[in-house]
C-alpha cells in the first residue's frame, strides 16, 4: 500500500465538501493523536477553531498502538494522527477509515542528554560509540517499543548498531515518547526522543541524529474513521494546507511538500 501523500487539490476536496454543511453547532471533533504531538497541535486546533468559527477539537494523546486498538474496539474517534504510519494503514485495512491515509509531516530521532551546559549538534550522525559515550554503562530512556512509535525506532536502530541486545536490560522503557522526555528532563538519563520534543524542551541537548537511513523518515499518517463528521474533513485540510506549515515548522515537524 502506498502512502497518499498530501496537496493542495486535496485540501480543496476536503472543503469543498463541507461547503454544504449544516449551519447548526456541531459536536467537537475528536482527534486521537500522538503523544509527540501535544504541544503542535493544540496550537493548530486552536486555530482552525479560530478561523473557521467552529468548536475546539477533543485532543486525546497517546501511543499510536493505544489509539488504533481503541479505535478497532470501537471507540468514538473522528482523526486518528500516528507516528507509526502502519497503525493507521491497519486500520484501513479493517474497514474503520473513510478514506485512504493522509502523509502528513515527517520528524526525525534524536539522541539528548539531560542539561543545557554542552553545546546542542544536531547535525552530528548518531552512532553506536557516541550511545556508548551518552550511557556511560547506565541507563538509556527509551518509549516502549511494543507501543510507541518513538520506541519502535530506536529500538530498530540499536539492533542495527549491534547495541540492543547489550543494552536492553539497561532501558528504561516510558509508554509514550513524552514521558521518555520525562525520564531525561527529571532522572538525568539519556535517550531517544523526537526532534520535536527536545526542541522544546529547556533541559535537554540533542547530541546527535539517528541517520535517515537508520530508522527515519519517521513519517507522521492521518486516517479520517468511517464515521468522522464533516468538520474532522475539514480540521485534517487545514493540518495540510500551507496555513498550517507556519506552526508545524515553528515545533520543528517538517510539512511535506504541496505539490
Amino acid at each position: 500500500m502506498k502512502y497518499i501523500f498530501a496537496t493542495l487539490a486535496l485540501a480543496t476536496a476536503f472543503i469543498a465538501g463541507t461547503a454544504g454543511a449544516d449551519d447548526s453547532t456541531p459536536e467537537p471533533v475528536t482527534v486521537f493523536a500522538a503523544s509527540s504531538l501535544t504541544d503542535v497541535l493544540g496550537e493548530q486546533a486552536k486555530n482552525w477553531s479560530s478561523e473557521n468559527k467552529r468548536p475546539m477539537p477533543r485532543l486525546s494523546f497517546g501511543a499510536s498502538a493505544t489509539m488504533a486498538r481503541q479505535i478497532m474496539s470501537g471507540a468514538p474517534a473522528d482523526l486518528m494522527l500516528s507516528a507509526n504510519p502502519a497503525w493507521v494503514f491497519t486500520l484501513s485495512d479493517e474497514g474503520l477509515l473513510k478514506t485512504e491515509p493522509v502523509a502528513l509531516v515527517k520528524n526525525s530521532l534524536v539522541l539528548v542528554m539531560p542539561g543545557v551546559s554542552l553545546p546542542a549538534t544536531p547535525e552530528r550522525a548518531v552512532s553506536a560509540q557516541l550511545v556508548k559515550q551518552a550511557t556511560r554503562g547506565g541507563r538509556l530512556a527509551i518509549a516502549d517499543p511494543a507501543v510507541a512509535p518513538a520506541g519502535a525506532y530506536a529500538k530498530n536502530f540499536l539492533e542495527q548498531v549491534g547495541l540492543w541486545t547489550e543494552l536492553e536490560p539497561r532501558v528504561a522503557i516510558s509508554p509514550n515518547v513524552r514521558r521518555t522526555l520525562l525520564l531525561v528532563e527529571r532522572g538525568g538519563l539519556p535517550g531517544f526522543v523526537y526532534s520535536s520534543d527536545a526542541r522544546a524542551s529547556k533541559y535537554v541537548t540533542i547530541v546527535g541524529t539517528v541517520p535517515e537511513d537508520a530508522g527515519n523518515p519517521i513519517l507522521y499518517m492521518a486516517g479520517l474513521t468511517k464515521d468522522a463528521a464533516p468538520d474532522a474533513d475539514q480540521f485534517l485540510a487545514y493540518l495540510i494546507g500551507v496555513q498550517a506549515r507556519a506552526v508545524w515548522e515553528k515545533y520543528g515537524f517538517v510539512p511535506l511538500d504541496l505539490k
